[in-house]
């Protein structure tokens, strides 16, 4: 009976021992949140506009600002996912995002995703390339696309040709307005 008891406290411990092993693997490594500046966008839509020059370019920390703002709006990813936090950075072609989550109000959980990043009118469309707990790969489907409404922050007479990833910022070209156009946005 005495060795039972032994190998029962023995399984406890390792069990003990292997959840918060977990527990602290999947905790995020560096603390974030959810607190942004606003882009002036539409401002800048109408100095180029002014400038004559048909794109805006976009710094990582603006990007960084338009994403904490979207997740801030509707932190609850899913039910039971809470976003706490989160820093988006470009990479190569990429936009990669590091995120702190807390699941079930409990577990803290470090993500990394990597979304490719296209425009489909009037919105820039995230889609997953590669989604990551630490190190550990998810599966396909468990991250979805995010849809950034940026066709909304920008004046109306405005429609965006391309979004590009390159050298470290977001370069939004924009088709060449009408005279009517500008006369119209000018007032």
């Amino acid at each position: 009976m005495r060795k039972w008891l032994v190998a029962l406290l023995i399984l406890i411990v390792l069990a003990g021992g292997a959840a918060a092993g977990a527990y602290w693997y999947v905790s995020p490594s560096q603390p974030l949140d959810l607190q942004y500046e606003e882009v002036p966008l539409e401002q800048r839509a109408l100095d180029m506009v002014r400038r004559l020059k048909p794109e805006l370019v976009l710094s990582e920390e603006d990007v960084d600002n338009l994403g904490k703002k979207q997740l801030a709006a509707e932190p609850e990813y899913r039910p039971g996912l809470l976003i706490t936090g989160a820093r988006f950075r470009l990479e190569d072609r990429l936009l990669v995002a590091d995120v702190n989550a807390k699941w079930r109000n409990r577990v803290p959980l470090g993500l990394q995703i990597a979304y490719r990043v296209r425009w489909e009118s009037p919105n820039l469309i995230a889609e997953v390339v590669e989604a990551k707990l630490k190190d550990i790969r998810l599966p396909e489907g468990t991250v979805d696309d995010v849809v950034i409404p940026l066709g909304d922050e920008l004046p109306k007479l405005l429609k965006v040709r391309d979004v590009r990833l390159e050298g470290g910022k977001v370069t939004v070209e924009f088709r060449k307005p009408s005279l009517q156009d500008l006369a119209d946005l000018l007032g």
